[in-house]
């Protein structure tokens, strides 16, 4: 097995926990709502404040320092 060898998944993990997280979060938001008259109550805002700055947070944060990283060895590999 090549480790180094990509595959669909693997290059596609992040993006799909990232909008799995967001939109389950908003439809339990929205079906709470709709069954108590739409008054959003502060434990789902506090949560979605807490999946959406982590998973945003990370996966951004994630790709910025992979990409750091990818251009600085290759700088080095030029050397």
């Amino acid at each position: 097995m090549n480790i180094n060898k990509d595959n669909w998944l693997s290059k596609n993990v992040r993006p799909l926990v990232l909008l799995f997280l967001v939109t389950s979060t908003i439809l339990l938001i929205f079906i709470d709502g709709i069954f108590s008259k739409f008054n959003v109550s502060d434990s789902w805002i506090g949560l979605l404040e807490l999946v959406l700055i982590t998973v945003i947070g990370a996966y951004f944060g994630g790709r910025s320092f992979e990409k750091v990283k990818k251009t600085k060895i290759s700088s080095e590999n030029k050397n």
